[in-house]
């Protein structure tokens, strides 16, 4: 009798016991910091998105708008996604522009970024065009949309 009411008492204490271990697997012990403001000599990503982009070759015309920045897993931008071409986003293609041949200045104000390129806009619209495809966001999206549909589905058999 003895042996059986210590097993019913160790038993729960040892399934516990793993339980936490095992929750404590998961992660990665850090807990998470935060910030109050940006550090310095760093910027949001909206200071560059919606960006004209200028040609150093062209006089400083504006050849481009910035659309989407290509960011690896380490948190770095690799490149900027320039839309080209085209008038009021009608026949506008994009170009990625890797970071590294980018200028970034400030304007006269100090205030907004100015973003140069070493090249033409004629040279951009030559450039081979850049396809978003096989990426996070479009799987991610495209399973967000499918669990959508399958709630609407859902419910309309439902109703």
């Amino acid at each position: 009798m003895k042996p059986t009411f210590l097993t019913t008492l160790i038993l729960p204490a040892l399934m516990a016991t793993a339980g936490i271990a095992q929750a404590n697997e998961g992660g990665n012990g850090m807990e998470a910091s935060y910030l109050t403001h940006a550090p310095d000599n760093t910027f949001h990503s909206d200071s560059l998105t919606g960006n004209q982009v200028r040609s150093r070759v062209e006089n400083d015309e504006d050849i481009g708008t910035i659309n989407d920045l290509i960011i690896d897993e380490d948190g770095k931008i690799n490149a900027v996604v320039v839309g080209v071409g085209g008038f009021l986003g009608m026949g506008e293609k994009n170009v990625a522009i890797e970071w590294d041949s980018l200028e970034l200045t400030k304007d006269e104000d100090n205030e907004e970024y100015v973003i140069s390129v070493n090249a033409s806009e004629e040279a951009l619209q030559e450039a081979q065009e850049y396809e978003r495809n096989d990426d996070l966001r479009t799987e991610r999206d495209t399973e967000m949309n499918n669990s959508e549909e399958n709630a609407n589905e859902m419910r309309d058999t439902q109703s």
